[in-house]
């Protein structure tokens, strides 16, 4: 079981965080990740938690969020979830998620969703063995607008 501390994320984490980001398949730069841990530092509608180690290394980090949508209830999803691969079977991941799920109910919120590619089979594995169930299956659309404006978007 895991014997990690976690914690609210911190400025000087971001290297990590930009290195845990990029084995999940989402290369960037510290910088890049300082500006939107920022961001989500200053928002009551984020959290981010980080698991770290006794000797005080990172071993992972997950974003959680507050959702309203119109057609359906307030939720927290799970923006975002990585443990460092040399971490991996430890139960940090179920202590991150843990985490987040206690700071739905704090605010008020008794439904967490996450969204999973299709081809991560493990971790679709992970999240039912935490009691989540697969509800449906969707196509995900992006389109980059001209102005380019997501590293300098709302505050």
């Amino acid at each position: 079981m895991s014997r990690c501390l976690i914690r609210k994320a911190r400025e000087e984490d971001c290297p990590e965080i930009a290195r845990f980001a990029a084995q999940l398949g989402y290369p960037t730069t510290d910088d890049a990740v300082r500006k939107r841990l920022e961001r989500l530092m200053s928002s009551s509608n984020d959290v981010v938690f980080v698991a770290e180690t006794g000797d005080g290394a990172l071993a992972g980090w997950v974003h959680g969020v507050l959702s309203q949508f119109l057609e359906s209830d307030y939720r927290v999803e799970i923006a975002g979830l990585v443990v460092d691969e040399q971490f991996h079977r430890q139960g940090i991941g179920r202590d991150l998620v843990k985490h987040v799920e206690q700071w739905a109910m704090e605010n008020g919120v008794d439904e967490v969703s996450v969204r999973c590619r299709t081809t991560r089979a493990q971790a679709h594995s992970f999240y039912e063995e935490l009691g989540y169930r697969n509800v449906k299956t969707q196509i995900v659309f992006r389109k980059t607008l001209s102005s380019g404006g997501s590293s300098s978007a709302r505050p």
